[in-house]
């Protein structure tokens, strides 16, 4: 893709910016939940970045932010990168696929495996539905994702 293609050009990336408020249930290969959280995600264009802030709240009040940024590098494809300790760890594409969908592959940077599969549903303009499958390097299930979330700005 050239180097002016434009984020805000692509066909599904801009319906997601704003603020998102969900649920997030994490299951464990067992499909038992094994954790549970509320977040705000904030997610922008800035200079034709991706910006991507969470923040995770827990029961007991603790409270993490983590962030993003993502990078356009082929049509409909953004890399994203986590500016946090654990995600430098990662490489990470999301591609947006038909009219209301993105799909998250993500890689072990030191070894190539797939470590997790992403998808984003946007089910109308002010909701979406994400799950996640997070494998071990074996490939196996390690886990499920399941975030159901609403636009709140």
């Amino acid at each position: 893709m050239s180097e002016t293609a434009q984020l805000t050009n692509f066909k599904i990336f801009p319906k997601h910016t704003g603020v998102w408020e969900g649920d997030w249930t994490i299951l464990d290969a067992d499909c038992k939940e094994t954790r549970r959280f509320t977040a705000v995600v904030t997610q922008k264009i800035v200079d034709n970045e991706w910006r991507q802030t969470n923040l995770q709240t827990y029961a007991n009040g603790q409270s993490e932010t983590q962030k993003f940024v993502g990078y356009v590098v082929g049509e409909g494809q953004v890399q994203i990168e986590g500016l946090d300790s654990v995600f430098p760890n990662y490489n990470t594409l999301a591609t947006e696929v038909g009219d209301d969908l993105i799909i998250f592959q993500v890689w072990d940077k030191a070894t190539g495996f797939m470590r997790a599969v992403e998808t984003i549903h946007l089910v109308s303009s002010d909701r979406r539905i994400r799950t996640t499958q997070s494998l071990t390097e074996e490939g196996k299930l390690r886990g499920v994702m399941v975030i159901v979330e609403q636009r709140i700005e």
